[in-house]
């Protein structure tokens, strides 16, 4: 679905096309037509603002007091709230009546939508709010966005994930020909990069506007390539939007500066891990003197409820992950605090142990459990054995790496050697020959966890 918002009531227009969302959309109309309170959530840069607004405006003849924009990005104060309110619906304060009273009065005898966009910063403010208007007016609807559920009886939430692949592609093909970029579109020539380039930019509208900026002077492949910064190249926003919303770090730096000191500790220890993660594994790796293990499971549930990890598994083996975006964040804040290579250490020690145990258990009633694990985690797996090349290898006389301890070399191979059935079952044979051989090269010293790599029983142990 491709539409312009144009201004409606109190809302203001958009200056570009909205791409995609119909099922969100749909829903969004659907809940505005019974439910008082509909919240949408998501993290930030994901499109909340402009899926409310163009919600709000397509469902404008249903309410014919008016639908109006409250937005409170700008507001510090959580008792200026309700004058933000206010002010946006026209209500004039002349010092004889509590501002709110005012408002509950005003809304009392009109079906209208009131759209509170950016709730994050002031959700308890807000929540009050809603339960003091909504009693008051029968026929009032509220649409919040929030990066956090305002939690209050009767509110339906609509959490807005980032666009799919095709709808990605659609808005930034639309935001390049409306640049006046003409010819601009999808080709054999570009195709493979234009996806890995909405891929990579987790489908975010905001990082997909601010990098079809870059396009007016870079081709797609570069732009593709200076990702591996992609704060410091997404930074370009329009002078138009809201200040948290002109560069994709603004964007971030939102979430971040609204964390407790504990959520930004778990949030950047959290980056260390590559694809989704278990709530076994955030204890075992992130866990220590300043965030105790049984701290992790209530720190974690918080950052799920900003929208800042999302659920990644099932119901019966959930899994949690960040998005790329939010991962190289926290991730810069990790190594900004010195803590980089001590937690990626402790992320390959946790896999290393939970190689081991997968091997030792292989041969029972669980292979096809202990293979779905191996499979779920593959991406951690493969990080972990990249880290045992990148910081314990040195270049040796002939350029090939020579690992400082004997220990650390034994360490590096019996990763490897661990994950011999998810070589062979799980159809990694090339990957997995191309670790053992590098291990073994490093670790020529006849030990049981090489005896384990070349097939030998442990106690026939040779030295080649």
């Amino acid at each position: 679905m491709t539409s312009v918002i144009r201004a409606v009531g109190g809302l203001p227009a958009a200056f570009t096309s909205f791409v995609g969302r119909q099922r969100e959309m749909a829903e969004v109309r659907r809940l505005l037509g019974s439910a008082r309170l509909v919240t949408l959530t998501g993290t930030g840069g994901v499109g909340k603002t402009r899926l409310a607004l163009a919600a709000a405006a397509a469902s404008a003849r249903a309410f014919p007091g008016g639908v109006w924009l409250v937005d409170l990005a700008p507001v510090r104060d959580p008792a200026l709230v309700a004058e933000a309110a206010a002010v946006a619906l026209g209500v004039v304060d002349q010092g004889t009546r509590p501002v709110l009273e005012l408002l509950a009065a005003h809304v009392s005898e009109r079906r209208l939508l009131m759209v509170l966009d950016n709730c994050e910063h002031l959700v308890e403010a807000c929540a009050q709010l809603a339960q003091r208007l909504l009693p008051a007016a029968a026929e009032m609807r509220i649409l919040a966005t929030s990066r956090e559920t305002l939690q209050l009886t009767g509110e339906h939430v609509i959490v807005v994930a980032p666009l799919a692949q095709e709808e990605a592609i659609e808005l930034l093909v639309q935001l390049e020909t409306g640049r006046g970029a003409a010819g601009f579109q999808l080709t054999e020539v570009n195709q493979a990069a234009i996806h890995r380039l909405c891929a990579d930019l987790d489908g975010l509208p905001l990082a997909i506007e601010l990098a079809a900026s870059r396009l007016r002077t870079l081709a797609v492949e570069p732009v593709v390539e200076r990702l591996k910064d992609r704060f410091a190249l997404l930074a370009a926003g329009s002078r138009a939007a809201r200040p948290h919303q002109r560069t994709l770090r603004a964007a971030i730096d939102w979430s971040w500066e609204l964390c407790s000191p504990t959520e930004r500790l778990l949030w950047s220890r959290l980056s260390v891990f590559a694809g989704s993660f278990t709530l076994e594994a955030a204890e075992g790796v992130c866990a220590d003197e300043r965030l105790a293990a049984d701290e992790v499971l209530d720190v974690l549930d918080r950052l799920v409820a900003q929208s800042l990890v999302e659920h990644a598994g099932t119901e019966q083996w959930p899994r949690y992950r960040l998005l790329e975006t939010v991962r190289q964040y926290g991730w810069e804040h990790l190594a900004a605090g010195g803590e980089d290579q001590w937690l990626w250490q402790r992320h390959r020690d946790f896999f290393l142990a939970l190689a081991e145990r997968c091997h030792q258990d292989w041969f029972g009633p669980r292979q096809a459990e202990i293979l779905a694990r191996l499979h779920a985690d593959h991406s951690n797996l493969m990080a972990a054995l990249e880290y045992r090349q990148a910081t314990a290898a040195k270049p040796g006389p002939d350029d090939s790496p020579r690992l400082e301890l004997g220990e650390d070399r034994q360490a590096a191979l019996a990763l490897p050697a661990a994950l011999v059935f998810h070589w062979i079952a799980g159809g990694c044979l090339s990957e997995g020959r191309r670790y053992l051989e590098r291990a073994l090269t490093a670790a020529p010293e006849p030990t049981a966890a090489r005896a384990r790599a070349t097939g030998r029983r442990p106690g026939r142990v040779h030295p080649s």
